[in-house]
């Protein structure tokens, strides 16, 4: 079984995105709404340094094509928006190639960011050396701990293959009290026998309850 570890890391601005930063005083995405390896879309806080500024005014800029504003505090600077980003081509190799689980808040630290990832022991050592090639600079790993698995995590300790089954095992009913779908049926639609059904939703089970229960 997989163990998951969250993973914090203190990484220099990418040099692309310095004059962003340059424009604002704290910046910090506190949710993901989705990410896959060409955007990921977010919701996020940022105070301005100069009062002219405003979200909308980096639309279409710094790769982000879409904003919307969905608070201000004028008085402040300070604005809460939703934004989709398309990741440069470092980055989009970056998370194209590695089973992780961005963890926020991902947080402007002065001159630093400090990011943190959800992954299992063997992506580990990939995430470094992928984070030495992007930056190119020095990083530092703030700490490296255990997770315990909810909804959304639960889903890296599953082949692709076993959540396939369990996404389908559980949309059509599988498991409602009564099934609305026998396993003969359910096996029928991967073109496998009933028992290989039967092997892959006790290889499953055991998994998730290992992973919550261990």
């Amino acid at each position: 079984m997989k163990k998951l570890k969250k993973i914090v890391l203190k990484i220099p601005i990418f040099p692309k995105y310095k004059d962003f930063f340059d424009l604002v005083e704290k910046y910090e995405i506190f949710q993901i709404h989705r990410y896959d390896k060409n955007e990921i879309s977010v919701s996020q806080k940022v105070k301005f340094k100069d009062p002219k500024m405003n979200p909308k005014m980096l639309e279409g800029k710094y790769g982000m094509p879409y904003i919307e504003v969905l608070a201000e505090d004028k008085m402040k600077n300070e604005y809460i928006f939703f934004s989709k980003h398309k990741w440069i081509k470092e980055l989009k190799e970056f998370f194209g190639s590695l089973d992780i689980i961005l963890a926020p808040p991902i947080i402007l630290n002065q001159d630093h960011l400090l990011i943190s990832f959800v992954t299992d022991n063997k992506n580990i050592d990939e995430i470094l050396k992928l984070q030495s090639k992007t930056f190119q600079q020095d990083f530092e790993i703030l700490s490296i701990t255990l997770v315990y698995p909810n909804n959304e995590n639960l889903f890296l300790i599953l082949t692709d293959r076993q959540k396939e089954i369990a996404f389908h095992a559980v949309q059509r009913g599988y498991y409602d009290i009564p099934r609305r779908i026998d396993s003969k049926t359910l096996a029928e639609n991967f073109n496998i026998s009933r028992s290989a059904l039967c092997e892959h939703l006790r290889k499953i089970e055991k998994i998730i309850f290992n992973a919550i229960f261990t």
